[in-house]
């Protein structure tokens, strides 16, 4: 599947206004070149509707959209069952939430343009992102950065629900795990390494807890994706430690998703596939 990495997903309020959004900053390729998004429901004939049900609710809608140019992936999720949107901060993550950085030349023009694109989303006003050259905002309560750097994404943790976090990723996982500089605030940045695209786990004294198994039934959830796993190994060490549940197990395809002990939502490849 080479490298592409930057593969970012994220629950939305209206599938279109949202793909019109990023679709203005450069995000135009739909997987499979598709015409109509992807439609799952909780009845019966509709296998992956009703596998998905106990998690994100009776019928979703997904878009899976890329930008040709920078090769970042935008999985767009529309809940349409209001039961699955659980109540929730927004404005500040939750335990496994991301901050998701998108990569473009001109991070001001580009918010202004997603903006103009989409009027009836919630959107916060830009503000300078320096750390990353570029300006940060919200929609939905989904955080994001417009940089002109690569793409990334935060995984927002509680300095509580860190060590369980660490023990997920480098002892079932198999990741490792480097320290970066502190922010001076009490805040801490650890870079995830050997998944491929750079993802890093960021732990805020002021990141509220979420239940983990509320997964990715709220506005603002979302997911992300890591490469090179052994997963033969990584379901051995699922089993035995009793950190993460699969949503969906490994296939002979080499993929999977798993949710984490403190609300991560994760798709899975195995080396093999990667």
């Amino acid at each position: 599947m080479g490298e592409t990495q930057a593969h970012h997903g994220v629950t939305v309020s209206n599938l279109e206004a949202m793909t019109a959004a990023v679709a203005a900053i450069g995000f135009t390729q739909i997987e499979g070149s598709a015409t109509e998004p992807r439609n799952y429901r909780n009845e019966p004939g509709d296998a992956v509707g009703q596998m998905i049900a106990p998690t994100l609710g009776d019928e979703i809608r997904t878009w899976f959209i890329e930008n040709p140019a920078t090769r970042q992936q935008i999985d767009l999720v529309e809940l349409t069952a209001d039961a699955t949107r659980l109540d929730r901060p927004g404005d500040s993550p939750a335990q496994g939430d991301l901050t998701i950085g998108i990569a473009t030349d001109d991070p001001e023009a580009a918010y202004q343009a997603m903006r103009q694109a989409a009027p009836e989303l919630a959107w916060s006003e830009a503000a300078p992102c320096p750390e990353e050259d570029g300006v940060s905002f919200t929609v939905d309560s989904q955080r994001y950065v417009l940089t002109r750097g690569e793409p990334f994404v935060y995984v927002h943790y509680a300095r509580s629900g860190f060590a369980t976090a660490w023990r997920f990723f480098k002892n079932v996982l198999g990741y490792r795990i480097k320290s970066l500089s502190t922010q001076g605030t009490g805040d801490e940045r650890w870079a995830l390494e050997g998944g491929g695209g750079r993802v890093e786990l960021v732990i805020e004294e002021g990141t509220p807890v979420a239940p983990a198994d509320a997964g990715k039934r709220y506005l603002g959830s979302n997911h992300f994706r890591l490469l090179h796993a052994d997963l033969e190994a990584v379901a051995e060490r699922v089993e035995s430690s009793g950190l993460g549940t699969w949503f969906f197990p490994p296939n002979e395809a080499g993929f999977s998703q798993i949710i984490g002990p403190t609300g991560e939502f994760i798709e899975l490849y195995d080396q093999s596939a990667s």
